[in-house]
């Protein structure tokens, strides 16, 4: 018998998502959801957020995959966006030939798009692969079976408040990502610290000022929903 497991995915491809945040570090790019196709076009809702949205904007707008780009929300923190794109591009028709699926939005880091997927089996996940174009650079992080009376549902994800933590962590720009990255690498956190912040600032090549900013920038951003978290487990 057949055994579903999640997956652990990284990839990057010829998208706009992969693409874009190359070139402008200190915006972000967060899919919310896929609103549907039309013919041989996919539309998806995205947030973008950062210190050069309206560069962010027109480089999306400019895409070679990019039919068409709707602003529907902006505020000063941020914009929503429905992008419509060609659907040869994109994993849904991988999904839709193997049987899988995304149980996390993807999020995207340095040019890497980042999610976990439910396979029925690790065969529909070859199916998946192979279904993908040749423009996917694919790698797989983790794998987890399911036990035979191991049940999987996403209400169990959101319980645990995985899924909360998964969506706060996508709003941290580069740069913040990465600072917080290092300051857990190097024992910022350890008690007694391993690493002071001018250590972390010199690996990052800015001032330590800079890299206590974004730090907590970074904390300010996921702690809330940390403590929520906590709340709820106790």
């Amino acid at each position: 018998m057949a055994k579903p497991l999640i997956i652990s995915l990284e990839y990057n491809h010829d998208c706009f998502c992969s693409d874009v945040p190359e070139r402008y570090q200190d915006t972000s790019i967060r899919y919310i959801a896929e609103l549907g196709m039309t013919d041989k076009s996919i539309s998806h809702l995205f947030n973008i957020r950062g210190d050069q949205v309206n560069r962010f904007l027109d480089a999306i707008r400019a895409h070679e995959i990019t039919n068409k780009v709707d602003v529907i929300r902006k505020t000063k923190d941020f914009i929503e966006i429905v992008a419509v794109s060609r659907e040869d591009v994109s994993t849904r028709h991988a999904m839709n030939r193997s049987g899988c699926a995304f149980i996390s939005n993807p999020i995207y880091d340095s040019g890497i798009e980042k999610a976990h997927m439910f396979a029925p089996s690790f065969e529909a996940f070859k199916v998946f692969l192979d279904s993908l174009k040749n423009s996917y650079n694919v790698k797989v992080t983790s794998k987890r079976y399911l036990g035979e009376d191991e049940g999987f549902d996403s209400e169990s994800l959101m319980r645990s408040g995985y899924l909360e933590l998964f969506t706060a962590a996508s709003r941290l720009t580069r740069k913040q990502a990465e600072a917080l990255r290092l300051a857990s690498d190097m024992g910022y956190y350890e008690m007694p610290k391993q690493a002071r912040l001018a250590k972390i600032a010199e690996k990052m090549g800015t001032s330590e000022a800079a890299a206590g900013e974004l730090l907590r920038k970074a904390e300010k951003k996921l702690l809330p929903t940390l403590s929520r978290i906590v709340q709820l487990r106790s």
